[in-house]
This record gives C-alpha cells, sequence and structure tokens, in this order.
C-alpha cells in the first residue's frame, strides 16, 4: 500500500505531496483541482510493468488525434500530460512513494538519437523527432517516437510496450470512471470469480439496493445482458431495467474483489447512487478493503457522499481504515487538508465544508 505520493509535473499537479495515506481514501475538491489527476498519477505508478496504461488514461481523457500515418488507426496528443499542457524537456513528470515500498516513474521529452528508435515507421510521411522515455525505478526506459505536435502513434505504442523488458509484477489495480463498464468488462471480471465465494459478495452489493436478489448470470446469446435472480419471480430480471445504481454497484463489487492484495480507483464514487444507499455502499468497500487488503481512493463533489463516508467510518470497528483529503490552492500550488475521522465527524456536525 502507499503511505505517501510525491507528483511533479503531471497535468495540474506541479509540485505536489499527500502523505499519511489511509486504507480508504475519499478525495475532494472544487472543479480543477487534482482530483482526477491524483488517481491517474497513482494508476500509472502502480502499473508497474504496462506503460500501455498511459493509453487508458489518454483514452478516458478523449486526448485522441487522427493518425498521421494511416487513417484507421488512432493517435494520442500528449502534451496535456505535461504541467501547463506544454512539451518541455526541462520539466520531467516525476511520480513517486519513498516510503513503504518505494515506487518510482518518470516520464521525459527526448530527442530521438537514431534510427532504431524510428524503425517501426514505414510511412513516407512526416517522420517523429521525439521519443517519449518511461523509466521505473532503476529499470531499463521504454522510448516510445513522438511527432513534433506531441501526437504518438497507438500501435507504436502498444509494439513497443509489448516487447518492453520490464521485468515487474505489479499489484492488480482496477480504475473506474464516470463511464459505464461495458458488458464485455463486466463479463470479464465476472468470469474471472465465477464459482467461486466471490460471487456471494458481488450479490450482497446489489442487495443494498434490491435485498431480494438472489443470482446474478451473464447471458451470452445474441443480446448479451447481465440478469438476475429476484426472490418471488420466476422469470430473471435484467440488470438494465433496475436502474443505474444497480449497474453502478455491480461494477464497484465486481472490480473490488477482482483487486485482492491492490489497488482500486473510482472517479466520483457516487455516480448513479441515491444518498439513501450510500452509506451502505460505503460499508462495504470498507469491509471489502479491509479483508481482501486493497487500498482504495475516491473522488466525489457531493456533500451526500462525504455524509454518508463519514456514517460508515463511524460504524467501523477502526474507524482509522478510512480517511478525506480535501485539495485546494494556496498561493498557486495544490495542497492536501487531511481530515481523520473524528475531524470529519466534528465538521460534519459543525457544517463545516469540506469539499
Amino acid at each position: 500500500m502507499l503511505s505517501d505520493l510525491t507528483i511533479h509535473n503531471y497535468r495540474s499537479l506541479q509540485d505536489f505531496h499527500i502523505d499519511g495515506l489511509a486504507q480508504v481514501n475519499l478525495i475532494v475538491g472544487s472543479n480543477n483541482s487534482g482530483k482526477t489527476s491524483l488517481l491517474e498519477a497513482i494508476y500509472l505508478l502502480v502499473n508497474q510493468n504496462n506503460p500501455q496504461s498511459m493509453i487508458d488514461l489518454l483514452d478516458n481523457r478523449g486526448e485522441i488525434a487522427l493518425s498521421k500515418t494511416s487513417n484507421l488507426s488512432h493517435s494520442y496528443q500528449i502534451k496535456h500530460i505535461f504541467n501547463n499542457h506544454q512539451l518541455s524537456f526541462n520539466h520531467n513528470i516525476n511520480i513517486q512513494s519513498r516510503e513503504q515500498s518505494p515506487l518510482k516513474l518518470q516520464i521525459k521529452l527526448s530527442l530521438a538519437n537514431n534510427q532504431e528508435e524510428l524503425d517501426e515507421y514505414i510511412s513516407e510521411n512526416e517522420l517523429p523527432i521525439l521519443t517519449l522515455d518511461f523509466a521505473y525505478n532503476s529499470h531499463q526506459e521504454l522510448k516510445i517516437p513522438v511527432y513534433e505536435d506531441g501526437t504518438l502513434e497507438a500501435r507504436i505504442f502498444r509494439t513497443r510496450s509489448a516487447k518492453s523488458l520490464l521485468e515487474l509484477t505489479p499489484p492488480a489495480c482496477k480504475f473506474l470512471t464516470t463511464e459505464n463498464t461495458n458488458f464485455n468488462q463486466l463479463s470479464t471480471l465476472w468470469d474471472s470469480i465465477n464459482l467461486t465465494p466471490k460471487e456471494d459478495e458481488v450479490v450482497k452489493a446489489l442487495q443494498i439496493i434490491e435485498p431480494h436478489v438472489e443470482r446474478i448470470s451473464f447471458t451470452s446469446s445474441r443480446n448479451s445482458n447481465v440478469i438476475v435472480k429476484m426472490r418471488g419471480h420466476s422469470d430473471p430480471v435484467p440488470l438494465g431495467s433496475m436502474g443505474d445504481g444497480m449497474r453502478r454497484l455491480l461494477t464497484l463489487a465486481l472490480s473490488a474483489v477482482n483487486v485482492e492484495n491492490g489497488f482500486l480507483l473510482i472517479d466520483e464514487i457516487d455516480t448513479g447512487l441515491y444518498y439513501e444507499v450510500q452509506a451502505d455502499m460505503w460499508r462495504l468497500i470498507l469491509e471489502t478493503a479491509h479483508r481482501l487488503n486493497i487500498q482504495v481512493f475516491a473522488t466525489t463533489h457531493s456533500w451526500d457522499c462525504v455524509r454518508a463516508f463519514e456514517e460508515a467510518l463511524e460504524d467501523a470497528n477502526d474507524s482509522t481504515i478510512g480517511k478525506l483529503f480535501r485539495l485546494d490552492s494556496k498561493y498557486g500550488k495544490i495542497r492536501a487538508v487531511e481530515y481523520l475521522a473524528e475531524e470529519l465527524k466534528i465538521a460534519i456536525k459543525q457544517n463545516i465544508e469540506v469539499r
């Protein structure tokens, strides 16, 4: 687990440090305060042998451009990952955790030094002149060719990443955005726990909203779907007919039980969930994180979600399992303000704004 994090020049986080991280961390702050960027930095850091995690983040942000060498493939604009949206040889991205299980990632731009770095480009169009270099701890760098305007080819990124010699085995990590996880992704998660006791944990999550849920299944017919067996109903019910909250809870639960001993990152965790069920959702997250040794980082804009988090912490056997961190800007620098469970309880009672 991460106990601290230092980030330099990644998106809006120019010079950022946070420590005292808990097992379950709720991140709040105003728009553009760096909440999602913080989740992304963690995702990049802990995926130590998978530089393609960068592609996931660029896809999530929609930072996609038309390929320079083929209309059939994508390229990505990488200048936005650097502070101030500017390509620079002088401002490397550095993400590291210095205390427990030290981890370090450096991302930098450099000039392409030789043809070997460009040998997979067969087009007669403009050749890239830069490389985006990934270096994890003291391991070998991975160099990805980049055009002068900051675009890189998806196919080259994937090819170079697949050939990477980074012999590391990172912990499991799942990053949930506000977008719905598609059927194929959910089905893959379900297959990994099929016929195991973790199925019961997923059903337990759905029972937060609908107590009559008994079982769930994934169909493989022409109309692929998630169906739910309800107590008192002879026919299964499509999950899609039960509201966005059920799908969100299914996604949360499936993701959590698939990252045992790893990390779960959730942007806008309360998406699709009414306040009445959020405290139970948080109780499930706290319990699952403790039992499966998962470190959770979640963001929210919602005061209701903050109150539900505090309520769940108050009911927990050990309230130190969770903390709230508020990101705000002071003198142009984003900083993290920590709230322990007792401090959060006082703030809630006195209606002190912590978002």
